[in-house]
């Protein structure tokens, strides 16, 4: 997993790399060329440079894109012989290859600077980096305004300037990037929204920064890349059977909701489930037969279209032989469905994955999970996790990252706040961000896919953190590999249930070992 960093980690990362034998005038050189490579096949190009390092990104970045044969226009906050250290040798070298930056700062400098942008086919913002903890004024709002208003594709050196690297809240104004091209590890303001909104598609890049340089073992919040998740998934043996892929049981569906239940019992049959069988009430099990036959079924004694109270302590004892349960999709909150919830968490021992109205059903009483004897992982989007914490959905939004923590450690569960990267948040406070994912995914339906496919690795084995982890990356990189026909809306949630697959064989493509 890769560490999230904010400005301090990220200065301390700098110097531990500069100690152990690397010229910051290297790591300035390395940045530039990953700039470069996100350019490949632009031919005009504008690169606006800050006064500090970021600048000094921006101006190598224009010398390698020059050398390549690029048209580069250089254009600087303010008159360049005020560069000091390695910016200043970066201009020395820009020069030498014949750009002539010009200060905006200068008369007619945002004049000339419209101008460019107009016939430019691609910006380099290289104003602001990790030092940035104020909002933007004079000619350097000017500025990002000019850059915004171009409608050009904007990378962004690090970060997009104007935004704070130290979380995910907005400081003002700040440029709108295309891409960004995070320079040696990711930093907060790119995976907490809204900041993250303003950031495009990320790309780590690497400068020459050891992952030893960037780890400290003191971060608590990462990015999960492909690997952490490929390890997770072992290539099955040819004479593997169902039974060693997990008993998962899927209670859910009320009248009006069937399609929950079909959902999730789909999400973790795609997800590699051995066995699943659908607990729904009576009315709806000819629904669930007749759209998914690969399902088992038991009918349980409905009231009012959903599962009656009575229900209860047969639901509980049919659950000890499976080896774990997904609760909550479509299940409506009746108050005897809720007194079978509340029977289910006091007395089953079985793992569980709580979603939907699983949630719901808890409203400001979170502990209500802590009390569990077994594990136990929640799947809220931020409506439910407000209503568990009696907080709006707005005010959940504008802090993820702490209501996700609150949560977490209210209820003693693996947390996985949904919405654009997902956290997966341990109850001491760890956090992974998922990184996959595409706006197709905001479909109904799609949540009680992955419900299902996480309780699908969750029987498998995988412990809760990394079943919640390598659900959500599995569910965003099935509905990526959709959106190369679909583009970014028009998703039927079964589709991304059935695309599982190929995103997993994509992921974990190797030879099958032979039978131990």
């Amino acid at each position: 997993m890769i560490p999230v960093l904010d400005s301090r980690g990220m200065r301390a990362a700098d110097a531990r790399a500069i100690r152990g034998g690397i010229a910051s005038e290297d790591l300035m050189e390395n940045a530039a060329m990953a700039l470069c490579r996100e350019l490949t096949g632009f031919r005009r190009i504008v690169a606006v440079c800050g006064p500090g390092n970021n600048g000094g990104d921006g101006l190598a970045a224009a010398r390698l894109l020059a050398l390549a044969g690029a048209s580069v226009r250089v254009f600087t906050l303010h008159d360049p012989s005020a560069y000091t250290g390695d910016p200043a040798i970066q201009l020395t070298r820009a020069r030498g290859v014949g750009l002539a930056p010009v200060s905006l700062s200068g008369a007619g400098g945002f004049v000339r600077l419209r101008r460019a942008l107009a016939e430019s086919e691609a910006v380099v913002d290289a104003l602001f980096g990790t030092g940035l903890c104020r909002t933007l004024g004079g000619e350097a709002l000017r500025a990002v305004a000019a850059m915004n208003a171009c409608r050009k594709p904007i990378l962004a050196a690090d970060l997009p300037s104007g935004l704070s690297v130290d979380g995910g809240a907005l400081l003002g104004p700040a440029v709108r990037a295309a891409k960004t091209v995070a320079l040696g590890a990711p930093k907060l303001c790119h995976v907490l929204p809204p900041a993250s909104d303003f950031c495009g598609v990320v790309v780590v890049a690497d400068i020459g920064i050891s992952r030893e340089a960037l780890e400290t073992g003191r971060e608590r919040l990462f990015v999960a890349e492909a690997s952490d998740v490929r390890a997770l998934l072992p290539p099955r043996r040819s004479s593997s059977h169902k039974a060693e892929f997990g008993r998962l049981a899927v209670v859910a569906g009320s009248r009006g909701k069937a399609g929950a239940a079909i959902l999730a019992a789909r999400g973790a049959l795609r997800g590699g489930a051995g066995l699943v069988t659908v607990f729904c009430p009576e009315s709806l099990e000819a629904l669930v037969v007749g759209s998914l036959p690969e399902a088992m079924t038991r009918a349980l004694p409905e009231s009012g279209g959903g599962i009656a109270e009575s229900a209860a302590r047969e639901l509980v004892r049919s659950l000890r032989s499976f080896d774990a349960v997904v609760i909550g999709p479509g299940l409506g909150e009746a108050q005897g469905t809720v007194r079978v919830l509340e029977t289910l968490l006091r007395d089953s021992r079985v793992p569980i994955v709580a979603d939907a109205d699983a949630l719901n059903a808890f409203r400001g009483r979170p502990g209500a999970f802590a009390r569990r004897r077994s594990a136990t992982i929640l799947t809220p989007h931020p409506g439910e996790a407000g209503r568990l914490l009696g907080l709006s959905s707005g005010a959940v939004q504008s802090d993820r990252l702490r209501a996700a923590r609150r949560l977490a450690r209210a209820s003693g569960a693996i947390v996985l706040l949904k919405g654009a990267n997902s956290l997966i948040v341990r109850p001491r406070g760890e956090v992974v961000v998922n990184p996959t994912g595409t706006p197709l995914l905001a479909t109904a339906g799609s949540g009680d896919v992955l419900a299902g496919l996480i309780g699908a690795l969750f029987a498998g084995g995988l412990d809760a953190g990394d079943a919640a982890m390598a659900g959500a990356w599995l569910h965003g990189a099935a509905a990526q590999t959709l959106s190369l026909a679909l583009g970014d809306a028009g998703l039927l949630a079964h589709e991304v249930a059935d695309a599982v697959p190929r995103a997993r064989r994509a992921l974990t493509a190797a030879p099958v070992p032979p039978d131990a």
